[in-house]
């Protein structure tokens, strides 16, 4: 579903106001969580573990993100050989469409459960929390 969120970005309208690949909406996505725990910014290799990439892959996509406008890399100021990598304000307002076209396809998908259903689910979530 998050995939398919991501690619909604990607509709014709959109594409052009975005242009996005789903490799980049999962970058924002992901820096985002990642950012409610060090809101000081993310390191890129921390990023890269997180994506699953080399850092020289991540490296190129986050320039390409910062030219788009969505991230900023700013030197760290713990290690002034490495950078922080934060999401600006437009980055953050991609982030909460995608967020919310994701709880749309959810609530759209979860509409067809029975009540049973939903309950049940509810329990199988919780019980993989904990």
């Amino acid at each position: 579903m998050r995939r398919e969120s991501i690619k909604a970005v990607n509709d014709s309208a959109r594409k052009r106001e975005h242009g996005l690949t789903v490799r980049q909406g999962t970058a924002i996505s992901q820096l985002k969580l990642m950012l409610e725990e060090t809101p000081g910014g993310v390191s890129l290799k921390s990023l890269a573990q997180r994506l699953q990439m080399t850092v020289p892959a991540t490296s190129l996509l986050v320039e390409n993100m910062v030219t788009k406008g969505y991230m900023v890399r700013n030197t760290n100021p713990d290690d002034r050989r490495s950078v922080c990598i934060l999401l600006t304000d437009k980055g953050e307002s991609l982030f909460m469409d995608l967020y919310a076209r994701f709880h749309n396809e959810l609530d759209r998908r979860a509409s067809k459960l029975t009540q049973e259903e939903l309950t049940t689910f509810a329990s199988i979530v919780e019980k993989m929390q904990s």
